[in-house]
């Protein structure tokens, strides 16, 4: 993310919701030229953790020891897709095309935390 759009964003009193220093696809989207641009990598970062994210999923399915685990599981992604829908829905309410970078941040930092847990509920 540019210098400028850093401090627009900080007084603002916004969050810089996907700046992951430790992801570097995610700094490299930051450094784009266009708040197009940025939210277009972004978006290509979420499609991918997304796929990660259904495996993560159906391989939590299978691993579910009976129904009740299973009809819980799909309760729980279902109010996570609405929160995750509402909450990343908030950030398209702000003024002006930087709200294209909160929304895409959003989704991508949610969709990978979603991810990670869904993945680290696998191991023993």
């Amino acid at each position: 993310m540019r210098p400028a759009l850093i401090a627009l964003v900080l007084s603002a009193g916004l969050p810089i919701a996907g700046l992951a220093a430790d992801d570097p696809a995610e700094t490299a989207c930051h450094q784009r030229e266009s708040t197009v641009d940025i939210s277009d990598c972004l978006q290509r970062l979420t499609t991918q953790w997304d796929k990660r994210l259904n495996a993560a999923y159906q391989a939590t399915v299978k691993a579910s020891e009976n129904e009740a685990q299973k009809d819980a599981l799909l309760r729980a992604e279902r109010a996570w897709l609405a929160y995750r829908t509402a909450n990343c829905g908030w950030y398209d309410t702000h003024e002006g095309t930087i709200r294209e970078i909160y929304v895409a941040d959003c989704m991508l930092d949610m969709t990978r935390a979603r991810a990670l847990e869904l993945e680290a509920s696998l191991k023993p």
